[in-house]
Parts: C-alpha cells; structure tokens; sequence
C-alpha cells in the first residue's frame, strides 16, 4: 500500500511540474503549407484534368472489355470522394 502512495504522489508532483504551453510553442506552419498545397493540387485545376484523364481511360476500357461496370463505378466513386474531402472535412471541423 505505501508503494502505491508513493507512485501515486510522484505522478502528480510529475503532472503538476510539467509545462502544458509547451505543445503549444511548436511551430508546424510549413507542414500546414505543403499539405494545403497538396489539397490545392488535387482540387483544382490539375485535379480536374487528373479526374477527367482517369474518367476517360475507364470508360475507354469498359467499352473495349477490360474492366467491368463495378470497378468503373468504384473509379468514379474515388474521384468524386478525392474531389468532396475538402468540404466534408471543412463541415466536420466548422462545427
């Protein structure tokens, strides 16, 4: 029992003497600045010229046979999901 007590109050003098500003201090803005321009990549123009390419290719192969309808619709439903993420994620974070 007294090993207990003297655990416990080493963890609480430990979590009072810890610094919580500390997480506070790092600066992670060129990190938020590659993935913003990640996420500007993959809906803007090039985004949609990259959707539009991959819209093409598999409708061109489900016309000559190589992919059935349920991978077509799978193809679609990525680049619709790629091109949503942005707006979910702003609807989930705004609230």
């Amino acid at each position: 029992m007294r090993l207990h007590t003297t655990l416990l109050a080493g963890v609480a003098l430990a979590l009072a003497a810890a610094d919580p500003a500390l997480a506070q201090t790092v600066d992670l803005s060129p990190v938020q600045t590659v993935l913003q321009g990640i996420v500007d990549a993959l809906t803007g123009p090039l985004g949609l010229v990259v959707g539009t390419l991959a819209l093409m290719g598999v409708f061109l192969a489900w016309l000559f046979g190589y992919i059935d309808w349920s991978r077509a619709i799978m193809v679609l439903v990525a680049i619709v999901g790629v091109a949503s993420a942005p707006v979910i994620a702003a609807t989930i974070f705004s609230a």
